[in-house]
């Protein structure tokens, strides 16, 4: 056989290896990141509920997680804890995860800042600013999530107590309740109680487990309330009816109160906007047509 011949055999032949390598190389690599992929789409669910600026620096803080979060002093992390149960984000991110990406956005900001060549003070206000915004979303995400739980607790309660006094036992008045309103805050903690309840735990266990996610201080009179009548045989019913009475009058003396606030909050915007537009429009042509006359 010529060297031509022998050429023209091992060529293909070497080719058809090369791709059968490369072919068992990718499955090999597909095999590999599988699971990978179903961890990172079990984490994504997971914290779908969470902000996109967070969602994007959760992933780069794993490492400083690891370093800087047992170095965390414990009055930090309980602060931090209480701060994420009362915006409802305890179950899908740690303290020390926030306070390592709260760290991260000025440390990227000044980064940023100082490659585009800012300097001084602006520079140092700048990430100041930056360093703030975080806190003040989750405070301001907290107090959103308690109003949301405030506006929708007397529905959730008329409900509960209109299934109960129908004879329906708590198990089919929450479910009742749960299934004949709209996805909220109040409906995916009953959904919790209930999966409690059929986990095993007792009644007084889910209702004070209630409680400690809520965190409200509208809900708390409340939950002692059917703990008190679940644990003395008390009609759960006449309780849920009182409790619907005080929660509809507190949500209307909390209404005339922000009423009666509006006034107040309303003086700085007509001091500092309206009123010198007001005079602005009043005295310019009086200013143009004494300028005119002499």
């Amino acid at each position: 056989m010529s060297q031509a011949d022998l050429l023209s055999v091992l060529v293909p032949f070497t080719a058809m290896l090369g791709i059968a390598a490369l072919l068992l190389w990718l499955y090999s690599m597909v095999r590999k990141a599988r699971p990978a992929a179903r961890s990172m789409r079990r984490s994504l669910r997971r914290t779908r509920s969470l902000p996109l600026w967070l969602r994007l620096l959760l992933p780069w803080s794993g490492a400083m997680v690891r370093v800087v979060g047992p170095r965390l002093p414990l009055t930090l992390r309980q602060g931090v804890q209480w701060m994420l149960r009362r915006a409802g984000l305890d179950e899908d991110l740690l303290p020390q995860q926030f306070v390592v990406v709260a760290a991260l956005i000025p440390a990227s900001a000044a980064a940023l800042l100082g490659m585009a060549g800012v300097s001084g003070v602006a520079h140092w206000l700048a990430a100041l600013l930056m360093a703030a915004l975080p806190w003040l979303w989750l405070r301001d995400a907290g107090r959103r999530r308690c109003d949301e739980i405030v506006r929708d607790l007397p529905l959730y309660v008329d409900m509960l107590t209109l299934a109960l006094e129908a004879g329906g036992a708590l198990s089919v008045a929450l479910r009742v309740a749960t299934e004949r309103s709209p996805d909220s805050v109040l409906r995916r903690a009953f959904q919790r109680v209930q999966g409690d309840l059929r986990a095993g735990r007792t009644r007084a266990e889910a209702l004070r487990a209630l409680g400690e996610r809520l965190d409200v201080p509208s809900v708390t009179p409340l939950i002692a309330a059917l703990i008190q009548a679940d644990a003395s045989g008390g009609s759960l019913a006449a309780v849920l009816r009182a409790q619907s009475e005080q929660r509809l009058n507190e949500r209307f003396s909390r209404a005339e109160k922000l009423a009666m606030e509006a006034p107040v909050k309303m003086l700085a915007p007509l001091v500092l906007c309206i009123f010198p537009c007001t005079f602005l429009v009043l005295g310019f042509p009086i200013l143009i047509r004494f300028l005119a006359s002499g």
